[in-house]
């Protein structure tokens, strides 16, 4: 398990889809495991030493203790195929499987031809009993470097609405002349569209939309974006929140009327665009990974390029569209009923007894 204040989809996710899994009565154990600092950058060695401790530990664990299946978080990155090499060759699991949940895999930006990185990968493939991967293009690219694709477990995050959806919650769908609520969501880096979504709100305002675009976050980008706003004049329809609380950005998914996640960055199953989905927000996204696997144009999002000229052409259409919002909101939130953490957790038990089951 993630550290609950890790960034990212899994400290999300996880915690909902482990609770699930203890009420279909699976017997869990849970671990919690961080190799980085959450605010500022880590020591290589440091990390390494985390990584030799945790593993050592979790071996004291399954020599002591009975496990039919290990399920471990991962990138699978860079970093985190050594980091989960290593940890698999000190655990030693024996009798227990190994499920390896790749949260939006990295093997695409690992070289080909490095010793270390092709060794790692090589153990990996052959120690690992089971991958859960989100997307098609994942499985893919996982094959190619080797990986035995009867392995793979097609696999989506579970999206805990529980605490924060009334039970009477019905959304309501402005007039094309109203002021529309905008929301982008997302740790403020280049590759996730923040700045092309602002270009595209001025030409929104240009074109006589009103409008308010709350961006909801923050990150490397955020000075960049905050003098792109002032630069552009349109301090009056973007506000920054920074940081906020699950609660808060719950309300603002509630209250909103479009999501905006014009991403270029090779996605996972963003958190942020699918919990957007499952509270029924009409979407303007772009076709990367999970949304082109999972979501269908028009009938969940309107895809869209990362040219601002295209996302404000995509939005405004929407804006002018009720009957298309109605619709698109009706079809996400019945998408949203797949994902809820007792749905995703009998996905997953299929996939582990599946694992254990083979020989």
């Amino acid at each position: 398990m993630p550290a609950k204040d890790s960034w990212g989809g899994p400290a999300a996710s996880e915690p909902p889809f482990v609770d699930a899994l203890v009420r279909s009565g699976v017997d869990v154990s849970v671990e919690t495991y961080v190799y980085g600092d959450k605010d500022k950058p880590t020591p290589l060695l440091t990390r390494i030493w985390r990584v030799v401790r945790t593993a050592f530990r979790f071996r004291r664990r399954l020599h002591t203790e009975k496990f039919d299946l290990i399920h471990l978080n991962t990138a699978f990155d860079k970093k985190t195929v050594l980091r989960d090499a290593i940890s698999i060759f000190i655990m030693r699991p024996r009798a227990a499987k190994v499920f390896l949940k790749i949260h939006g895999s990295g093997i695409h930006e690992i070289p080909k031809g490095r010793v270390i990185y092709d060794r790692a990968i090589r153990y990996l493939a052959r120690e690992v009993d089971g991958l859960g991967v989100h997307t098609h293009e994942e499985m893919s690219d996982l094959e190619s470097r080797g990986f035995d694709p009867s392995k793979f477990h097609l696999v989506k995050n579970a999206i805990d609405l529980s605490a924060a959806m009334p039970d009477n919650f019905t959304r309501e769908f402005k007039l094309p002349g109203e002021q529309f609520d905008l929301l982008f969501i997302s740790r403020f880096i280049k590759s996730k569209g923040l700045l092309e979504t602002i270009r595209a709100c001025s030409i929104l305002r240009d074109r006589g939309i009103r409008f308010v675009l709350n961006c909801i976050g923050d990150g490397p980008v955020r000075g960049e974006a905050e003098q792109l706003v002032a630069e552009l004049t349109l301090d009056d329809c973007v506000r920054f929140t920074g940081y906020i609380s699950e609660e808060a950005v719950f309300q603002h998914l509630l209250n909103g009327d479009i999501f905006v996640f014009p991403t270029s960055h090779i996605e996972g199953f963003p958190n942020a665009l699918f919990r957007a989905v499952a509270v029924g927000l009409p979407i303007v996204t772009t076709p990367v990974r999970a949304a082109a696997e999972y979501l269908s144009d028009p009938e969940n999002c309107l895809f869209c390029t990362t040219d601002p000229k295209n996302i404000a052409d995509r939005i405004h259409k929407l804006i002018t569209d009720r009957g298309l919002r109605e619709r698109m909101s009706c079809a996400n939130t019945e998408f949203g009923k797949e994902l809820s953490p007792d749905e995703i957790a009998g996905e997953f038990l299929n996939a582990y007894q599946a694992i254990c089951n083979k020989r």
